[in-house]
């Protein structure tokens, strides 16, 4: 039976539960509309409520949207807030959007919490405290299935690619001028890379974006951490081959020793390809592309440990990956 090692027992690409006693604070049960006018630092947006098997224009007015900042409550918002906000300085000195997505198995009450928890630790390894910028952090279903850990991360797979759908869509929605990076962890680069194959004009599934403007959005920066997607997946011409069209620099940190993504070959059955995260890739496969991908072997750095907590809770990792987040650098050191 598909399973990771003792290590997390929560499952496949799971992590332990994030500590809660804080979200009651976090998440009030009555949330005022957020002011179209505030100039919030940090933003969930939530696709959990939209279709996982057949995303669609249509289904976008399903997407939800909080904003808030580190200190205070979050507020119900709206698309047109949104916008408002991430668009609103573009003119005078447009403020950096980092846009996070999680792993699998994570519920929507522990999102509330890593958000302000990846915003404050962003905040802590920039490389000056004047540093601007603002995080997103997607909120996708990934909420545990059933007892069994395959079916449950199968699901989840195929899941995170359609939702990659939602996150295209918004990237078109945001101003071109304002600087965006993408990070994730385990399925997050997952509905990383399947966003950025939809920009480009690539199909998955069958499911093609509608209208797109990526020649009008200059590339974005990315890093992947932990990368439960297969390891050719990005190789031109492969599964999510246009994905690469669309980003300055990749940042992708693998390990390895990860036992979880140990059992990725056996995702779909026995002698499949390994996972990204695991064995990284080769920038010499990648073409004209190839200058655009640095990786970072982490093993030494987290271990055996698939959890988004080993990577945001290393201070080594966060001060070399802040500044390449925030724009601050081209290549980490």
């Amino acid at each position: 039976m598909l399973r990771p090692r003792s290590h997390s027992a929560r499952g496949l690409f799971g992590l332990p539960l994030f500590a809660t006693f804080v979200l009651g604070l976090l998440c009030p049960n009555n949330l005022a509309l957020a002011d179209e006018t505030l100039s919030n630092r940090l933003w969930l947006v939530s696709t959990r409520a939209a279709s996982s098997c057949a995303p669609s224009l249509n289904q976008t007015n399903q997407i939800k949207f909080w904003s808030s900042d580190p200190s205070v409550p979050w507020q119900q918002a709206n698309l047109g807030n949104f916008l408002n906000c991430v668009n609103g300085d573009v003119a005078a000195d447009p403020v950096p959007l980092c846009i996070y997505v999680h792993e699998n198995r994570v519920s929507a009450q522990e999102a509330w919490g890593r958000a302000k928890s990846i915003y404050c630790q962003l905040q802590r390894a920039a490389p000056s405290p004047n540093d601007r910028f603002r995080l997103v952090m997607i909120s996708w279903p990934s909420d545990r299935i059933g007892i069994r850990p395959r079916p449950d991360a199968q699901i989840k797979a195929q899941r995170s690619e359609m939702h990659g759908y939602y996150l295209a869509w918004l990237l078109e929605q945001i101003d071109p001028r304002v600087p965006i990076s993408l990070f994730g962890t385990s399925y997050g680069p997952r509905m990383i890379t399947a966003a950025l194959h939809f920009r480009a004009g690539g199909t998955i599934s069958g499911r093609q974006l509608a209208t797109t403007n990526a020649s009008l959005r200059p590339p974005v920066r990315v890093a992947l951490f932990a990368s439960a997607l297969d390891c050719d997946w990005l190789l031109p011409n492969h599964h999510h081959g246009r994905a690469l069209t669309q980003v300055e620099r990749m940042l992708i940190m693998y390990n390895p020793s990860d036992s979880v993504l140990h059992w990725y070959p056996r995702l779909n059955g026995r002698g499949g390809p390994a996972a990204l995260g695991s064995v990284g890739l080769s920038p010499s496969r990648l073409g004209v592309d190839g200058y655009k991908v640095q990786q970072l072997n982490v093993s030494r750095s987290v271990g055996k440990t698939h959890s988004w907590q080993a990577y945001e809770g290393n201070p080594a990792i966060m001060s070399r990956v802040a500044p390449y987040l925030l724009r601050q650098s081209d290549y980490l050191p």
